[in-house]
């Protein structure tokens, strides 16, 4: 039997305990298949100063680390990864986030699904794993556009079933990229520095003629960490330490913002660009909503 060979790409900062307990649930993943299927694992770690590439030397000695410059944030980092993967031969590039735990049979789930519809189509895709927090409610995955007329950027998740499911984009939390579909699209938009370059990615596959399917189940254990409380969205914080959130790598930074909305949002674009900066300028100070949720 012919081996699958797996790049695995991974960003991380700053996490030590976190990259290690993703790496373990990667590894007992990696056994499952382990008799067809040969990982090649690539982790930049931007500067940590937690012992983050120290521990990943001693305990995961075959994996390849990449030093970032300590400025890279996740887009950065994950272009580096991905870019030392794409320059060699892989069936398949494994985009994975640092805070995400794999469950056991994740990476059956995702090879089985792309090779159901390969066979079903005809045609080499990405697919999306799904992640679900303690509750079972899914977190991060496949995102389908909203309907409306000013929902070009609005987005909703896609909840898995028991089949697979096409989707418009996806966060880049669990992502398989078959060869073809990574030929075809390259790496992520160096235009992007942390956020939306995942979802670019999405955007742009579908929009160049490559599936993106959504597997069924869920794939893997992560929680949503980002909040309105203390967030650009918080009305309870001045408006100048609002607009240093909305404008820096992890908000909305004008010119990644600029290319997101140009690129996918239609003919309204310099609506969709204006519109978080106008409605944080117009946003009431005053106390947060208690019952405010997730960002």
């Amino acid at each position: 039997m012919n081996l699958l060979h797996i790049g695995v790409a991974i960003a991380c900062h700053n996490r030590r305990e976190k990259t290690r307990a993703c790496l373990d649930a990667l590894h007992e993943a990696a056994a499952r298949v382990r008799a067809s299927t040969a990982l090649q694992i690539v982790v930049t770690d931007d500067a940590s100063t937690d012992g983050t590439a120290a521990m990943i030397r001693e305990r995961f000695p075959g994996v390849e680390i990449i030093e970032g410059c300590g400025q890279l944030f996740w887009a950065g980092g994950m272009r580096l990864a991905y870019g030392r993967l794409l320059e060699r031969a892989f069936d398949h590039y494994l985009w994975l986030n640092d805070d995400t735990l794999l469950f056991p049979d994740a990476l059956e789930t995702l090879l089985a699904t792309h090779r159901a519809m390969l066979e079903a189509t005809g045609r080499e895709g990405i697919v999306v794993g799904s992640t679900c927090d303690d509750s079972g409610k899914v977190t991060y995955g496949g995102l389908r556009r909203r309907t409306g007329r000013l929902g070009a950027l609005g987005f909703e998740r896609v909840i898995p079933a028991t089949q697979p499911q096409p989707c418009d984009t996806h966060n880049g939390n669990v992502v398989l990229v078959s060869a073809q579909a990574a030929a075809a699209l390259g790496n992520l938009d160096a235009g992007f520095r942390h956020g939306m370059a995942d979802m670019d990615y999405g955007l742009r596959a579908v929009e160049d003629g490559v599936p993106v399917w959504v597997a069924p189940g869920f794939t893997g254990r992560c929680i949503i960490d980002h909040t309105v409380a203390g967030s650009f969205k918080d009305t309870s914080l001045p408006l100048a330490r609002r607009w240093r959130l909305l404008t820096s790598p992890k908000g909305l930074p004008f010119a990644a913002w600029w290319l997101m909305c140009r690129r996918h949002a239609g003919l309204l674009w310099p609506i969709h660009f204006a519109w978080p900066y106008v409605s944080t300028m117009l946003a009431r100070h005053g106390k947060r909503d208690p019952d405010a949720r997730n960002a």
